[in-house]
């Protein structure tokens, strides 16, 4: 059975394309998933996004949109890896870019809020540690033809490379997948004190530590390297507090 709940967007199809054709697509989906389970919204300048509140995010149903439109984006909501995928079609042949962007933030800045994800801004702050070289790490994400946000640094580490400015910790998840090497991901709301450390191995599940408030989607773990806090999980990893507004 598929999961829908109409305050959380799963996925989405969007471009500068018309609601007829989205509300095409929409009928294509499974049944269960027409009527409250979608919906078409409109947003800036002609852009547009089908918004689908459960299952999977289709591929199928984008590349048919992109054969009258072009870019096409495909908008996964993931909450451990959200994905922005650019379609373009040129002279007959399809190219695939993976956006540095968390698809909520594409869309709003087209004028479209994504129920579920109102208020995007948020207080928390990341760093990542993965064990490449800043050159590495870089080539891994500009090899697929991902657009770096310019705002990301990529600072040379004893252990690798510590990635910095990246709101959703998505960059240092790719770079660990891709080169198959392990990555520390610690994220700390400066409001409330809260914080985890994801722990990416190759070839095993994503771990997670918080000793507030867990991670259910992530294997749960008691410790990392041995330390509890995140004043120990920092001095253990040789990471500068004040990276994390301490």
């Amino acid at each position: 059975m598929i999961r829908i709940s109409p305050e959380d967007t799963q996925w989405a199809i969007a471009g500068r394309a018309a609601t007829t054709a989205l509300e095409e697509l929409a009928r294509q989906l499974p049944k269960e998933l027409q009527g409250q389970g979608s919906k078409v919204v409109i947003g800036q300048d002609g852009f547009a996004a089908l918004l689908v509140f459960g299952d999977l995010p289709s591929e199928r149903l984008a590349k048919q949109l992109l054969a009258t439109v072009t870019p096409v984006y495909l908008l996964d909501f993931d909450d451990d890896a959200p994905v922005t995928l650019k379609l373009d079609r040129k002279k007959g042949r399809v190219t695939e870019t993976n956006l540095n962007k968390h698809p909520a933030e594409l869309l709003e800045e087209q004028g479209i809020v994504a129920p579920g994800y109102e208020t995007l801004k948020s207080t928390v702050l990341m760093v990542g540690l993965v064990e490449a070289t800043p050159a590495e790490a870089k080539h891994a994400l500009e090899a697929d033809g991902t657009t770096l946000d310019p705002r990301i640094e990529f600072r040379a580490h004893p252990r690798g490379v510590l990635i910095v400015g990246d709101e959703f910790g998505v960059c240092p998840t790719m770079v660990a997948v891709k080169l198959k090497r392990r990555a520390y991901v610690i994220f700390r709301d400066p409001e409330d004190g809260w914080f985890k450390c994801d722990v990416d191995e190759p070839g095993q599940e994503s771990a997670s530590f918080s000793p507030i408030r867990p991670d259910p989607n992530a294997v749960p773990l008691d410790n990392v390297l041995g330390e509890t806090t995140l004043g120990g999980v920092l001095r253990v990893l040789e990471i500068p507090g004040e990276l994390l507004g301490l």
